[in-house]
């Protein structure tokens, strides 16, 4: 959405966040009773009949009104738009896909610049559509996978082990990185309980979308690190000389499990119903915070984001304006 309104970077932000304001879980999800129990049920007969063949469930949950949401809020045309005026450099989406097991990286970017490849991951320049996005937040078994090409595809986190690689091989010399993760210690209760169903398939979600942000920074730091004790001659890597990148990152200083947890009454109350069904409530269960798509809980969110922000004003100015800061 940004980058579709890149003319305007302080009228896009509005626009996002009034329809983060604005978001309810039926604007992502289906939440009615045929498409949630129906798709359980189906789940079920599948498991136990060994497969239903051609109407085998391809997922848990039905996505069409964020395609629809999406449709409405992001003019895809005016990205190219935007690339030709020289308002926006480069985006790119990674999405995985299950027929070739690689991440790739689809990106449309101003000056055509080569495409790469790493192990497991490559890029393809493409002209970005709903398609390539509704592929790349594909999360697996709840969001149907999607047909690009001779592939199907599914949400880029399973494939994407360096998250900030795309934009350093678009050009980028400053990362401002956002994650949603608290590292702070949390404590656990004694003994702990044996974990539900809905607690490891939350674990799983956290361990795909947010394990690989902190190892590609710690790569990160060792490369500038590299590169400023070779002095004017940067040893190359991929046969291209190494740089030093800038990176300041903003991480949530208050556990969003938390916040979810005090919203998990706003979910629909059949898909609330299916949570607690699996177990996936509970002192700092993962699973709901990537499932509830609702106003309140996501303005929280950014009021959270905004203060946090202030916090560091400091050093976000500094790496926007390229001071060499490292965080």
């Amino acid at each position: 959405m940004l980058a579709a309104r890149a003319g305007s970077f302080a009228r896009g932000l509005e626009g996002l966040a009034g329809v983060w304001h604005n978001l309810r879980v039926g604007d992502v999800v289906r939440c009615d009773h045929r498409a949630l129990y129906g798709r359980a049920v189906r789940w079920l007969a599948a498991l136990v009949a060994g497969g239903l063949g051609r109407h085998n469930p391809r997922s848990l949950l039905d996505c069409r009104p964020l395609r629809a949401l999406l449709e409405r809020h992001v003019n895809f045309a005016r990205i190219e738009l935007h690339l030709r005026r020289g308002a926006l450099d480069a985006l790119a989406v990674t999405a995985s896909g299950y027929g070739s097991s690689r991440g790739v990286t689809f990106y449309q970017a101003a000056g055509h610049p080569p495409p790469w490849q790493r192990e497991r991951t490559l890029s393809c320049p493409a002209e970005l559509t709903l398609d390539h996005v509704m592929a790349s937040v594909a999360i697996p078994l709840l969001f149907e996978a999607v047909r690009l090409d001779d592939d199907w595809y599914g949400d880029g986190a399973m494939r994407d082990h360096a998250p900030l690689s795309a934009a350093i091989n678009l050009g980028a010399e400053r990362l401002l990185v956002l994650t949603t993760r608290n590292n702070d210690p949390v404590p656990l209760p004694q003994p702990p309980p044996y974990p539900t169903l809905g607690k490891i398939g939350g674990y799983v979600l956290d361990s795909l979308f947010m394990d690989a942000v902190g190892a590609n920074l710690e790569r990160l730091r060792g490369l500038n690190e590299l590169v400023q004790r070779a002095g004017s001659e940067p040893p190359q890597r991929f046969g291209r000389p190494l740089r030093h990148i800038d990176a300041c990152l903003l991480a949530p200083s208050v556990d969003l499990r938390e916040i979810a947890a005090r919203h998990s009454g706003r979910f629909p109350t059949l898909l609330r119903r299916l949570l607690r069904g699996i177990g996936a409530f509970g002192a700092l269960s993962p699973l709901p915070s990537y499932l509830l798509f609702d106003g309140a809980f996501c303005s929280e969110l950014m009021d959270l984001g905004y203060a946090d922000a202030q916090r560091q004003r400091d050093a976000i100015i500094a790496t926007v304006l390229g001071s060499g800061i490292t965080i």
